[in-house]
């Protein structure tokens, strides 16, 4: 929710951290389509609808999986980002709060999502009686990718708290938008009652936007100056 960076201050940085926060928005954009696609409904409360979720969705399954493969990368690459920003304006524990929380809602995240995903992926390949005994263990573990998903929201929440309440004491954002962030971060520590999973999307999708519009002003002042 905040630039947190300062042109005239930070006249250099690396290619990897200016362009950290198109990390973030291609993180938004592809939950955003999974919560869209087919796959979405997820595969239902007994073992049969896992089955035939399964067989059904056989390649939305491969898609997910490759989703949570790459939303190590895509996050990996925001955190790394938002924590170098952060350190420029604060050196004490609430940057360290950021940079944990991130890790933490990336780390989770990637293992919820495979919880849910990679057990579907040879289902479809079994025979009718391991399909069944498979499906009654797929049934068994679901809930542990509840709570990691939940988990992860409590590492985003964190991240969100910290890197705003910086912001604000950098006046690097009007108190008004620091503060939405910070509300924003509390209710992503609700993530496991699923509303939090909106409020992190929100935060990341402004956040990004954000941080993003110093280094395209930057990669385009050259291109200005031209005759």
């Amino acid at each position: 929710m905040n630039t947190l960076e300062d042109p005239a201050r930070v006249p250099t940085s690396s290619w990897l951290e200016r362009w950290s926060p198109l990390g973030g928005l291609l993180f938004v954009a592809l939950t955003l389509f999974s919560f869209l696609s087919p796959s979405g409904d997820g595969p239902g409360d007994t073992a049969e609808e896992v089955v035939s979720y399964a067989n059904e969705k056989s390649g939305w399954n491969d898609l997910a999986l490759i989703f949570a493969l790459i939303s190590l990368i895509l996050l990996g690459w925001f955190v790394s980002g938002l924590y170098a920003r952060l350190r420029r304006v604060d050196v004490g524990g609430w940057s360290v709060m950021a940079l944990v929380g991130g890790v933490a809602f990336t780390v989770l995240f990637f293992t919820a999502i495979t919880i849910w995903t990679a057990p579907l992926i040879e289902l479809d390949n079994e025979s009718a009686s391991l399909q069944a005994a498979q499906a009654e263990t797929y049934l068994a573990i679901d809930d542990v990718g509840w709570v990691l998903l939940g988990g992860s929201g409590i590492g985003a929440g964190l991240m969100i708290i910290a890197a705003s309440l910086v912001a604000l004491r950098a006046r690097s954002v009007p108190a008004w938008a620091g503060w939405i962030g910070v509300a924003l971060g509390v209710i992503s520590l609700a993530t496991i009652a699923f509303v939090g999973i909106f409020a992190w999307l929100a935060w990341l999708l402004i956040a990004s936007v954000g941080m993003l519009i110093p280094s395209v002003k930057r990669a385009s002042r050259p291109a200005a100056a031209a005759p």
